[in-house]
């Protein structure tokens, strides 16, 4: 029997332990919150389309019925490789014969730490609502103010990195601000609101096609949204973003370019690129000790192109049913098979029910996209009230024209 550490209750680390859960073997799962979140709709929760519970599930609940599973609410501060220890904030110690590591990233300011201050990056369901807050109290403050200079500072919305979760929320907040709000304010008009979309290179969303990219830009442009390619964020202040081109007064500034690994894999003092992710053997285990696997964000693991594979939640959950099968089989390192990564396609939602992806050999977008956009974000989603309350509540924002209540949960 082998003791089994989880670092991580995201998809990689639950991916894996619903796979490895049914064998000979003590799982301690390790997180610093209490449930999984759907990472993939969080941007939905920070624009008031679905609520904090829609997207997350108790991650105890999942695993209430295996007895050699054991959660522990705690932030992982150490990791001890010789004696084979992960030590906890609160100085306690746990022993493991095998670690997991599954801690996904966050976001990069490029050596400008200072920038995180005056902006919101979107990592987890706080910043979801601290999101969601700032955005609903601007046009709160916009309609209270009698100058129009300042008004125009809390009707400015800036998004800053063009993949895709800044065109998620750039697109989410344009039909917040220009269709959803229509006619409720009385001393401003929705079309006075702009919504910023910043990236540094040529296109957004530049994994996918030009094809592609050229029609999400299309859609957003058709929605309200300004987009700035080639152009270069250099400074973030309080209320302004300078660019190499020029700078925009605005109250909100959403965050979402370059990503970090977790500094937990600096700890393990093995091979990082330089996105600070472990660089991986082809079992997914770290270079020099094979009793310790990252899986998913904080990885890099180089595919059949050549290149690393990106930081999707469909990797993390395939590496974490691969490394959860050769430990639920106690297959020996000579004997495993490589992971290979099976491509399905990737999908990025525009708004307006509108998306874009590829699916196989083929590029689809617009509504057929976000239809199976739609479906395959349903299919993923852990628990069936969840699914249930999601569809539901995309069904009235379709057929109705009726979004999530926009309420404002904090005074401060």
């Amino acid at each position: 029997m082998s003791k089994i550490v989880i670092i991580g209750g995201g998809f990689g680390g639950l991916s894996f332990l619903q796979t490895a859960r049914k064998s000979n073997n003590e799982f301690t799962l390790i997180d610093k919150t209490n449930h999984h979140l759907f990472q993939p709709l969080l941007y939905q929760v920070a624009t008031a389309v679905l609520s904090p519970a829609d997207i997350t599930v108790p991650i105890r609940n999942l695993f209430k019925n295996d007895n050699n599973v054991k959660i522990t609410l705690g932030e992982v501060v150490d990791i001890r490789r010789e004696k084979k220890q992960v030590v906890l904030k609160n100085d306690d110690v746990i022993d493991y014969d095998q670690l997991i590591i599954s801690t996904g990233a966050s976001y990069s300011y490029f050596g400008n730490e200072d920038w995180g201050k005056y902006s919101n990056g979107l990592k987890n369901i706080n910043d979801a609502l601290d999101i969601r807050d700032k955005i609903l109290k601007a046009f709160e403050k916009a309609e209270n103010e009698t100058d129009k200079k300042k008004q125009k500072k809390y009707l400015n919305f800036v998004v800053i990195g063009g993949g895709p979760t800044g065109v998620e929320v750039a697109g989410s907040i344009a039909e917040i601000a220009f269709k959803d709000i229509n006619k409720e304010y009385r001393n401003f008009n929705s079309n006075d609101s702009n919504v910023y979309l910043i990236e540094a290179g040529s296109n957004i969303l530049p994994s996918y096609s030009s094809k592609l990219s050229n029609k999400a830009s299309k859609y957003l442009k058709k929605m309200g949204v300004e987009i700035k390619i080639n152009e270069k964020v250099e400074d973030i202040e309080d209320m302004l973003v300078t660019t190499d081109k020029g700078k925009i007064e605005s109250d909100n500034i959403i965050w979402a370019a370059g990503n970090k690994a977790s500094s937990l894999i600096e700890l393990l003092d093995t091979e990082m690129d330089a996105e600070g992710r472990a660089i991986i053997n082809q079992d997914c285990s770290i270079k020099k000790d094979d009793s310790i696997y990252v899986i998913g964000d904080a990885a890099n693991f180089i595919g059949v192109n050549g290149e690393p594979l990106p930081g999707i939640a469909p990797v993390a959950i395939q590496q974490g049913k691969y490394v959860g099968f050769n430990t639920k089989k106690n297959i020996s390192k000579e004997n495993r098979k490589p992971f290979k990564y099976r491509d399905k396609g990737m999908m990025a939602t525009i708004g307006g029910f509108k998306a874009i992806g590829v699916v196989g050999k083929f590029e689809i977008s617009g509504f057929i996209a976000w239809l199976f956009w739609s479906l395959i974000h349903l299919v993923y989603l852990i628990g069936y009230k969840s699914k249930f309350v999601v569809a539901i509540e995309w069904i009235f924002a379709f057929f109705f024209n009726k979004r999530g209540t926009r309420l404002i949960y904090r005074n401060n």
